[in-house]
């Protein structure tokens, strides 16, 4: 049997993909399903898929115009050691926003090659992609050595939304679009555009293999209650978690914290939520922080059902937090510690490291 990794994807391909945002939305966030028929991949509620994205085709044609190739020389990969064309090269194996430090030299700047001078170089690989470095600074090394330098396009990681005894051959992906600040460049996340936007349903290969997430899964014993918090993206591994426990015909209570900036346009898998809701299967609490003049977030509503969050906990319910690491999770993590203060008369950083010991205490977050 053929073990798909990440030396070996799997080549996926797309058999359904629509926006979820509804009209008037300021976001793009797209349901994406990947055919994994084949593959003998086997995954679990909570697991999360690896996909490799290409380079825009533009961008490597620019940059080849750079290099004055024309795409079609041979050369070896340095990391699987295998023959393409520069232009496939450079298409689905390079990083094309990272300069290599190695290459800095070629700039011809004795200040910042300065040993001291860390800093400076590190604003100028921030502020330049490797087209502009080469339209700058043309190259006369060799070819070979040249792209033994440039920095591996790496993996995408995105948590599965859809359950393994639903859909055992295929994967729902949650996919938001974003654009970002390079230098002087307004950029696409390469991810989500080459999902989104540039793979063609049916046809491209999408390039996958299973990112196993022991730490984010479902209790072994289905009457266990759950807590999950997954604002925008973030909901993503709930869904597969519902359509797993509900297979299962858990009797568990499901609990379910999800935000989002307007329920109007926002509400990812609304339908299917609400069901749920309707069939007493799961309690939902929403927070959409643009519906009011004050932002509210699902902290705040943790804080609202602070007692029934710290009587469930009590009686060993598992709690999830999913999504953004930065300014998400670190306030979620400050609402549970006032929830356990103020309703447990516990310290809510030792109650949190011994749920964390105990394995009821999940994080995903990024």
């Amino acid at each position: 049997m053929t073990e798909y990794n990440k030396e070996n994807p799997f080549p996926a391909k797309i058999i359904e993909r629509y926006v979820l945002n509804k009209e008037g939305s300021t976001k793009k966030t797209y349901h994406i399903t990947l055919d994994l028929a084949g593959s003998k991949i086997s995954y679990r509620a909570g697991d999360a898929l690896a996909i490799f994205p290409e380079n825009l085709p533009e961008e490597v044609n620019t940059l080849l115009e750079a290099l004055n190739k024309s795409g079609n020389e041979e050369i070896t990969d340095p990391r699987s050691g295998s023959t393409l064309s520069l232009e496939h090269f450079l298409k689905a194996k390079v990083n094309l926003n990272r300069i290599p430090a190695v290459l800095l030299k070629q700039t011809g700047d004795a200040k910042l090659l300065e040993e001291d001078n860390k800093e400076a170089r590190a604003q100028f690989i921030a502020k330049h992609d490797l087209v502009e470095f080469f339209e700058l600074y043309p190259t006369n090394l060799p070819l070979q050595e040249l792209v033994s330098y440039f920095a591996p396009l790496l993996p995408r990681f995105y948590s599965i939304a859809s359950s393994p005894t639903v859909n055992p051959h295929t994967v729902d992906l949650l996919v938001a679009t974003f654009s970002y600040k390079h230098g002087k460049k307004e950029k696409e996340g390469l991810g989500p555009h080459y999902l989104c936007h540039l793979a063609a349903m049916h046809t491209t290969p999408i390039h996958t293999y299973l990112h196993p997430t022991p730490h984010f899964l479902l209790p072994q014993d289905p009457t266990t209650p759950i807590i999950m918090i997954g604002p925008g993206t973030g909901v993503a591994p709930y869904r597969a978690f519902l359509q797993e426990r509900e297979a299962q015909k858990a009797s568990g209570k499901n609990w379910l914290f999800f935000g989002e900036r307007n329920q109007a346009t926002d509400y990812y898998y609304e339908a299917y939520f609400e069901s749920l809701k309707k069939k007493d299967f799961l309690s939902l609490d929403l927070a959409f922080s643009r519906d009011q003049s004050e932002k509210y977030y699902v902290q705040h509503r943790l804080l609202e059902k602070g007692d029934e969050i710290w009587s469930l906990l009590s009686s060993g319910a598992y709690l999830y937090v999913c999504g953004d690491a930065r300014h998400m999770a670190k306030d979620v993590t400050t609402a549970l510690h006032s929830i356990i203060e103020n309703h447990g008369s516990q310290d809510g950083k030792n109650y949190l490291k011994s749920l964390r010991k105990e394995k009821r205490l999940l994080l995903d977050v990024y």
